[in-house]
């Protein structure tokens, strides 16, 4: 293990738990030898001798008479010299003991810590070849069920993650991408167009201003959606939580939309209501869902929107008669630049974030969200929010 730390002047975690167990082993060991040492102490001077004999020599070992004091001296120096001498070797050899078992204590503990660390090098040579562009690689480690498998697990669910938000960003970038390219590519053929007629009059550059500018407005909605939705995603702008008359959100919206489609056949049911959230959040949600529901329908068609108090949520309904959706693609109608079985390259109906932004607002606020395509055509979209007080 190469990662040097603080602790221990810096030694590799490897070193450390080599050290830790070593110092472990040793103090245990140090502590059963001194107390062998000061029982086997407490023993020989108590009177009871382990393992050496003192010899006297011929003179001293029958004394003269009367010299009895003598041969106690000379007994007790003798017994003196032998627990010296069992004391000494005791010490000599656990001492050579505990050399011995720091050596064995390091060699250990180096193997039980290379091993133990194992799954950890693994992980980190695994890790290190995963890129930006090898984001499909894994830890993928095997072994026992413990803390660093659990580990190695976690680490793969964050990569699935970071790969979904990576490929979703670049499908989003190319598509972002066509969809300004084909206005600034239509806005430069208008203007082409009319630049390269000598007979063009006023009327003819005046068609060609207002094509161009037409596809200059269709940008700007696009980046104008795109900048919303990054800001309600990145939640910047949800921070006025609050009470809000849910019934005026809808009724404005229904009012600004019936201008706009006047030939539509409107049928609108809007109940008191009040919700708690954002009001300039909620009126951008509602008002897509509104717009969305005229841009995408027949001519002489219909729409119906509804507002209902529920338990405990506000539901707004907004269907409308169109073409018809196939149930297979409902779920991608609130992915960025969807729109239904409309060719995306040629469409000019919407941005295609209408319904992207409205599931975004609903995810900040806690809502749902559902679709559901109509039998003779048409869509009905179902917003619920909790009611406020």
């Amino acid at each position: 293990m190469t990662t040097r730390g603080d602790g221990l002047g810096g030694l590799s975690v490897r070193w450390r738990l080599t050290a830790v167990y070593t110092a472990v082993a040793v103090a245990s060991a140090a502590v059963l030898l001194a107390g062998i040492y000061v029982l086997v102490s407490l023993d020989q001077r108590s009177g009871r001798f382990i393992g050496t004999t003192t010899r006297l020599d011929s003179t001293s070992a029958v004394p003269p008479p009367g010299n009895d004091m003598l041969v106690k001296r000379a007994i007790i120096d003798a017994q003196g010299e032998a627990v010296d001498s069992t004391l000494g070797n005791l010490l000599l050899w656990s001492g050579i003991g505990l050399v011995l078992m720091t050596a064995v204590s390091v060699y250990v503990g180096w193997l039980f810590a290379g091993r133990a660390l194992r799954p950890v090098h693994t992980i980190t040579s695994r890790a290190r070849r995963i890129s930006a562009d090898s984001l499909d690689e894994r830890l993928a480690l095997e072994g026992p069920r413990d803390e660093l498998r659990e580990m190695a697990e976690t680490f793969d669910s964050l990569l699935d993650r970071i790969q979904e938000a990576f490929e979703s960003e670049r499908r989003l970038v190319a598509t972002m991408s066509h969809e300004l390219r084909t206005p600034l590519a239509n806005q430069r053929t208008a203007l082409d167009v009319a630049l390269a007629d000598p007979d063009a009059d006023a009327a003819d550059l005046r068609r060609a201003g207002e094509v161009a500018l037409g596809q200059a407005e269709r940008a700007q909605r696009t980046v104008d959606g795109l900048l919303t939705l990054a800001r309600v995603q990145a939640g910047v702008e949800a921070v006025r939580l609050g009470p809000v008359a849910f019934d005026e959100v809808v009724r404005a919206a229904v009012d600004a939309a019936r201008q706009d489609a006047p030939s539509l056949a409107w049928e609108v049911g809007v109940d008191p209501v009040m919700v708690r959230g954002d009001a300039e959040l909620l009126a951008r949600a509602v008002g897509n869902l509104v717009q969305n529901a005229v841009v995408h329908n027949v001519p002489d068609g219909w729409v119906r929107v509804r507002l209902l108090a529920g338990v405990g949520a506000a539901v707004l309904e907004v269907a409308n008669s169109g073409p018809r959706v196939p149930p297979d693609t409902v779920h991608a109608l609130t992915l960025p630049f969807r729109r239904g079985s409309a060719d995306r390259t040629t469409s000019d109906r919407g941005t295609g974030l209408g319904l992207t932004i409205v599931q975004a607002v609903a995810d900040h606020h806690g809502a749902g969200l559902r679709l559901t395509p109509l039998p003779d055509g048409g869509l009905q979209v179902e917003l619920s929010l909790p009611l406020g007080p």
